[in-house]
């Protein structure tokens, strides 16, 4: 669709923006629908195989905040350390990884060993303050802010299952390094 050819209908008649302005209102809440219950199942899904691991959003809500996230973590690496899927730049690009929590940790260097095992899995794997590994996502869908990829997101077992796995994968490796970096608080 044109954005042009829409707005043209919209500022056609009275009755054509007050649909617009209906629209408008429940796009908000629609895609917040989607997106929760998207991420109650990836939850389900993943505390499934990862017994006794806590999890939750952060920094926001999906595609309304620039980096909101949802983080999963044991308890003995709270405030310092978790699995994360990340919404960048407001879903434009997706991305999921080890997080740290950088306030907490102080200045406890980032670890070589870490990155080197996410990168086995994915060799674009990079680092930062924030994140002791992170994937720019490409698998389901890179951009999570288009119409088809919220509803394959909505709809899609075989999305939710791209995104579990791949969260699945990184705990996999990392979860006997990030033990052992935790335990050094």
């Amino acid at each position: 669709m044109l954005t042009e050819s829409i707005r043209d209908y919209v500022l056609k008649s009275e009755h054509n923006l007050r649909i617009a302005e209906a629209v408008g209102e429940a796009w908000t809440e629609a895609r917040k629908k989607l997106v929760s219950g998207f991420l109650d199942r990836l939850d389900l899904r993943v505390k499934k195989k990862l017994k006794r691991w806590e999890s939750g959003p952060w920094n926001g809500r999906f595609f309304v905040d620039r980096w909101a996230g949802y983080y999963f973590w044991k308890p003995a690496w709270e405030d310092q350390y978790g699995l994360g899927l990340q919404c960048n730049e407001y879903g434009k690009r997706m991305l999921f990884g080890v997080y740290r929590e950088k306030d907490s940790i102080g200045k406890r260097p980032l670890s070589v060993e870490l990155l080197n095992a996410i990168a086995k899995l994915y060799p674009s794997a990079s680092a930062n303050s924030w994140w002791e590994a992170k994937v720019m996502m490409q698998s389901p869908a890179a951009d999570w802010k288009k119409p088809e990829v919220l509803w394959r997101m909505h709809k899609d077992k075989n999305f939710l299952d791209d995104v579990a796995e791949q969260i699945l994968g990184v705990a996999r490796v990392s979860e006997s390094i990030i033990d052992r970096l935790a335990r050094k608080k």
